[in-house]
């Protein structure tokens, strides 16, 4: 990426083409500084430090709790989000005639990116703010946990800001190698050195983190193979790994258009679809899900799906948008089959994470709507759309953190009977949420799914809008279902609901910027507007 191809010297070759001339000269290291933007990368270098921080703070007795390495991690977190925000008003743009490529081309430094990077940032606090109970005490690997978190969402944040099919490549395994390890974290049990001799002395959750991982690992290592190779293609068919480029290729040069193209865009898409769970790649989606510590489950259910999309935007808006007539229907039937499986299968899960989990895939289908309408609105909806379902994820999750108890039973629908007798507030939040999932209005939720079936419907696909609210229809049945535990069955457990003064912000953050969004929409649609540069 930062270096120059072999030259040749002309003056010294035959004239003849077909000769082979044996001075060929030595490959160049030029370096192009000029573009090394590195105040861009500020927040990605804050969290880097902060990583390498934690780990040493592990070293010593003192520091190695709970306790500061959580509000070692917070600070940097703030930091880099502070410092993000003020990147995104700075930012440069296409329209003003701005050139967003930095580091000869492999990053972008644009309001896209920095946008999604305060959706990574916003969703990794509640993994920190879970430190009262994840890890144990007992755990030896408590500073790996939270460094783990930050380099999960380094890669995440590099991703976003990816202009280069390698720079993508590379950021995308730093956060799923990260999620690996921490889906199989035992974080809740165990002390972290658990061999597969221990098996018959370990308890449910934590032979569920480790079987967790495992499936996850062997899905992301397919998806991550799929994904390389379809890059691999792209690149062999158009002569350039460099997402604009590639674009502008397909719109000058006919010969671009070839069938390596064409596989390798088909193998970048399925890869892709494996990591944010669109149907047929989502089997992994609900077994890891219930398998791994909640705070990660929730950094993953949303963090996940940006980070997917945001690369999945730049390829086929940037990149792809003159195959838009290849390309199209099959994202087209991916996005409906997605939307009806997932609202389906969630209907039958007493497992609240499970449900989640196909709600989430559900969620996915919905996204790719905005991939499908191929215009600004589109992409612009996508971002409304994640911005809203950060919210209304993380104070799901939350809540359900608070309420987890143990054993296979541990997330059980059943353990929200009689909540609204028990904890009014509680239960009056995740009513919230799960309406807001659910599409109803005015909760932020109605307005995340209208802009994406307005975008759709403005470029004529007007028949899976349709299809969107009626899948949406499905979803309303496990969504009420919750809500009616709460307060139309009294509950059976006398167990106490273990709240913290982090959870509690953190739903009641949630539930208001629901509110606030779901009665002022155009001010963040207007924000999502401003982010798209490209």
């Amino acid at each position: 990426m930062f270096y120059k191809a072999l030259y040749i010297d002309s003056e010294t070759l035959p004239d003849t083409p077909t000769a082979i001339h044996p001075r060929i000269s030595q490959l160049t290291a030029d370096i192009n500084f000029a573009d090394m933007n590195w105040q861009a990368i500020a927040p990605e270098l804050i969290l880097v430090l902060t990583a390498f921080a934690v780990l040493m703070m592990g070293l010593l007795k003192t520091f190695n709790t709970n306790s500061y390495l959580s509000k070692s991690t917070t600070v940097g977190i703030l930091t880099a989000l502070g410092y993000t925000i003020y990147l995104w008003g700075i930012a440069p743009s296409v329209s003003e005639g701005n050139d967003p490529a930095m580091f000869s081309g492999s990053l972008l430094f644009d309001r896209f990116s920095q946008s999604l990077n305060i959706i990574f940032l916003l969703m990794s606090l509640f993994t920190v703010a879970a430190a009262v109970r994840y890890p144990k005490p007992k755990n030896e690997n408590r500073a790996e946990y939270f460094c783990l978190v930050l380099m999960a969402v380094v890669g995440m944040m590099f991703l976003a800001k990816s202009g280069n099919l390698i720079t993508a490549f590379i950021s995308l395994e730093i956060f799923s190698i990260s999620l690996y390890i921490l889906c199989g974290f035992s974080a809740k049990h165990g002390k972290g050195t658990e061999q597969p001799g221990d098996v018959k002395h370990l308890n449910w959750e934590t032979l569920a983190s480790q079987e967790a991982t495992i499936k996850y690992l062997l899905m992301g290592a397919f998806g991550s193979a799929i994904l390389v190779y379809g890059m691999a293609l792209m690149y062999a068919g158009t002569g350039t790994t460099e997402i604009r480029q590639i674009g502008h290729l397909l719109e000058t040069n006919p010969y671009s258009l070839n069938k390596l193209l064409y596989i390798g865009m088909a193998l970048v898409f399925c890869g892709l679809a494996f990591k944010v769970s669109l149907v047929p790649f989502h089997a992994w989606t609900p077994d890891v899900y219930q398998g791994a510590p909640t705070p990660i489950t929730g950094f993953m259910s949303v963090a996940t799906k940006a980070a997917g999309f945001s690369l999945m935007a730049r390829i086929f808006y940037t990149a792809l948008p003159s195959l838009q007539e290849i390309w199209m229907p099959f994202l087209f039937g991916v996005s409906v089959l997605t939307m009806l499986v997932g609202n389906t299968a969630a209907i039958f899960q007493d497992d609240l994470k499970r449900m989640l989990a196909y709600s989430g895939i559900a969620h996915a289908g919905y996204l790719l709507i905005g991939i499908v309408a191929n215009s600004q609105d589109g992409v612009a909806s996508i971002l409304f759309y994640l911005g809203v379902y950060l919210f209304m994820n993380i104070g799901a999750f939350a809540i359900v953190f608070m309420l987890e108890g143990e054993g296979e039973q541990s997330n059980s629908i059943y353990r929200f009977k009689g909540l609204g007798k028990r904890k009014p507030y509680l239960a009056a939040a995740m009513s919230l949420f799960m309406l807001s999932l659910a599409g109803f209005p005015p909760t932020a939720g109605f307005f995340g799914k209208l802009y994406l079936f307005v975008a759709a419907i403005k470029q004529g696909y007007v028949l899976i809008a349709v299809l969107a609210v009626g899948a949406s229809m499905i979803a309303v049945y496990f969504y009420l279902r919750v809500i009616a535990m709460m307060y139309f069955q009294d509950g059976e457990s006398e167990e106490a609901i273990q709240t913290s003064r982090g959870m509690i912000a953190i739903v009641t953050v949630s539930s208001v910027a629901i509110l606030a969004i779901g009665l002022y929409p155009s001010k963040l649609m207007q924000l999502a507007l401003a982010s798209i540069p490209f």
